[in-house]
């Protein structure tokens, strides 16, 4: 295997009527990945649980369905009436998708696995990809406790292997529990090290996958808001170059039904997240370490990248910092390093209960001598005038060189990125997936 195309699938989240109309869908997405010659897809977090709503019954779940259909812009208009009515049906019945999915977790998790192993093993089969499902609320396979589990297919639709959520996030708690470890997934377009959600901030899960064999890092984000995407982005960028390894980050958008009530009763924040497709800085245009990313927040879209495995080898022997020629020395300082931190007290209160002699706080001064005045102090430096000192001179007017405006310039105030625009209707959207029929 020298060269792959990978796609990587910006997906929104919505409650599908029934499993056929899922699998049209999903099925739009591989049709675009495969036009553009990918052989990985890559699918975002925790929209594998659209699997679930078409497998509960009864009244609530009904209008739920019924409230959501009508809210699609491509929705007639009895639809939309009909929409709004069992919306609010749905709020006087106190009907919450959260409270269902957990029932059906509870009484049969099996139908739920069911239909997510034969939906994306039949995809992967069906288009002779590898893919990379989306995570969802599922019995995990090794032992039947509910995780926010991913599960990786192979061309024929086997199941190549699965990886849970260690780290939970907020919304998570209640309906899963966390997993244990990590582990690469080998597949036939090379060893994948899969991480979900907050995992990725830590630079040990990926250097684990790397030490592992892992020649690619994927992770799946459900951002409920702008700043955990943000998060969420640049640990994935810095994985992938801790370890330089090809990476890819696939990011749910759209509604948030499976999200925690806010205390205050508001509605919940709707997902957000750009998708991007990553390699090493020496090998992407202008060493920013992106070969592509979406440009909107919102919308779905499905992207496409060529990673060069004979250029990625080539780079572990020419870099300048060969991380991964080191990788086995680095690994083994690390792990001294973490048996030492094993044994250190998890708390300040633990540390004070430690004998005088191996206690860090003993060296600290105590009350009666932490009392000093300013002229005690060492002067480590003193201003004189102020910066720049060759325009204050020639200009004359050193005083109208505010702090403010030095701050402006070093930082580059003018320059900086456009914040976020705030969120935006669904009508007012228009995504690249729309016109693929």
């Amino acid at each position: 295997m020298d060269k792959i195309t990978v796609a990587c699938i910006q997906q929104k989240m919505h409650l599908p009527q029934d499993l056929a109309e899922y699998r049209a869908d999903l099925d739009r997405f591989a049709r675009v990945a495969q036009a553009k010659n990918a052989r990985l897809v890559i699918f975002p977090e925790l929209a594998g649980m659209m699997v679930v709503p078409p497998l509960l019954v009864g009244g609530k779940a009904n209008l739920l369905k019924r409230t959501a259909l009508g809210q699609r812009r491509s929705a007639s208009l009895w639809q939309k009436l009909s929409g709004s009515m069992a919306g609010t049906l749905a709020r006087w019945a106190k009907a919450d998708l959260r409270t269902l999915v957990s029932g059906l977790l509870d009484t049969t998790p099996e139908a739920a696995w069911t239909a997510y192993a034969e939906t994306f093993g039949g995809l992967a089969k069906q288009f002779g990809l590898t893919v990379v499902a989306p995570s969802a609320y599922l019995p995990d396979p090794a032992d039947g406790v509910i995780r926010n589990l991913a599960g990786v297919f192979g061309p024929s639709g086997e199941l190549l292997g699965t990886q849970a959520k260690v780290i939970l996030h907020r919304e998570d708690v209640g309906l899963a529990e966390p997993g244990a470890t990590w582990d690469v997934i080998s597949t036939e377009v090379g060893r994948i090290g899969l991480m979900l959600g907050g995992d990725v901030l830590y630079p040990e899960v990926g250097r684990l996958l790397a030490y592992q064999g892992a020649e690619i890092l994927i992770a799946q984000g459900a951002a409920p808001d702008v700043i955990l995407y943000n998060k969420l982005r640049s640990a994935m960028l810095a994985r992938m170059q801790d370890n330089q390894l090809f990476g890819a980050i696939s990011f749910v958008v759209g509604s948030n039904e499976l999200g925690q009530q806010p205390a205050d009763g508001g509605e919940r924040t709707a997902y957000v997240g750009k998708s991007a497709i990553f390699a090493p800085q020496e090998l992407t245009p202008r060493y920013s370490g992106v070969l592509v990313e979406m440009g909107n927040h919102r919308s779905e879209g499905v992207l496409a990248a060529e990673w060069d495995f004979v250029a990625l080898k080539a780079l572990w022997e020419s870099s300048d910092t060969p991380i991964r020629n080191q990788l086995p020395q680095a690994s083994q300082a690390l792990a001294q390093l973490y048996q030492r931190l094993q044994s250190l007290p998890r708390s300040m209160d633990e540390m004070a209960l430690l004998p005088a002699e191996s206690n860090p706080l003993a060296a600290l001064p105590g009350p009666a001598e932490e009392a000093h005045s300013l002229d005690e102090l060492p002067v480590l430096a003193s201003v004189t005038a102020r910066w720049p000192l060759d325009m204050a001179h020639a200009a004359g007017d050193a005083d109208d060189l505010g702090h403010e405006t030095i701050l402006a310039d070093v930082i580059g105030g003018e320059d900086e990125a456009d914040p976020v625009p705030p969120p935006r209707n669904e009508a007012d959207e228009t995504d690249e997936m729309d016109v693929i029929p």
